[in-house]
């Protein structure tokens, strides 16, 4: 599990935190069909590190590792069940990072054993949409991103 961020008037700029960039492949009706995660090491404040990870969001998708879609948000379409989410109704029923509660808790539990550090309750993390064109291209919507 997570430990929790310390408030901020406790917390230290020169200490390292882990923070992370999240993204969703979706397609333009806002299907999601896949996740994204990267964690990343900085210190600072919280406004420069979201700077490193609005910076590494362009590109580092395209190394991130790749997680399905939970089942607790599969969505059923014509009357099946599909291994797939709809944006709209994540966005209007469940807090921001739930549908990717279980990549970080499976990036947290890959932390190798020397380091201290884990994935923080509330850490600071970049968002971003991926349009998918249906085949292997995909287009980080910097537009789109929420931060977190």
């Amino acid at each position: 599990m997570h430990r929790s961020r310390r408030p901020p008037e406790q917390r230290t700029l020169d200490l390292p935190e882990i923070i992370l960039n999240l993204w969703s492949v979706q397609d333009r009706q806002g299907i999601i069909y896949s996740l994204r995660a990267r964690a990343y090491v900085a210190t600072g404040s919280d406004k420069e590190k979201l700077k490193i990870l609005n910076t590494f969001a362009e590109t580092d998708y395209l190394i991130a590792r790749s997680f399905p879609i939970p089942e607790n948000f599969h969505t059923r379409i014509n009357g099946q069940l599909l291994p797939v989410a709809h944006a709209g109704l994540i966005e209007s029923t469940v807090p921001p990072l739930a549908i990717y509660e279980d990549a970080i808790n499976a990036l947290n539990d890959e932390l190798p054993a020397q380091t201290d550090l884990q994935i923080p309750d509330d850490p600071v993390v970049c968002i971003t949409v991926l349009l998918s064109d249906g085949s292997r291209n995909l287009k980080p919507l910097t537009g789109n991103k929420k931060r977190l």
